[in-house]
């Protein structure tokens, strides 16, 4: 599969703004938390936030960057992936990008 339906293209363009506040609100909940816990370990908790954000940029990167149309599926998938995309938003897509979405992350568990 190159290309997504017309379809699962306007769903996912429809999407992208929440999705991409839901993958920022968990970072800034792990940040919080890291913020949190940092008494008596400051330097520690620096270097845990730096591989956090280093991590979770390339993370932002996979899934938000470049979106086009040939592209959707594989932003799609690493939506999915990352449990930005849920059961309820993948559902909306049509069957034939549900499976596609479905055969590679069974492929990738495996």
């Amino acid at each position: 599969m190159t290309s997504v339906p017309e379809k699962d293209w306007k769903v996912l363009s429809g999407l992208k703004a929440n999705l991409l506040n839901s993958a920022c609100e968990s970072i800034f909940q792990r940040v919080e938390h890291i913020l949190s816990t940092r008494q008596g370990q400051e330097h520690a908790s620096y270097l845990e936030l730096w591989k956090l954000i280093q991590h979770d940029d390339k993370a932002i990167a996979e899934m938000f960057d470049d979106v086009t149309r040939s592209k959707a599926i594989y932003k799609i998938i690493a939506l999915r992936q990352h449990g930005i995309l849920t059961d309820a938003q993948l559902a909306l897509f049509s069957q034939q990008t549900q499976d596609a979405v479905a055969k590679f992350c069974t492929y990738r568990s495996s």
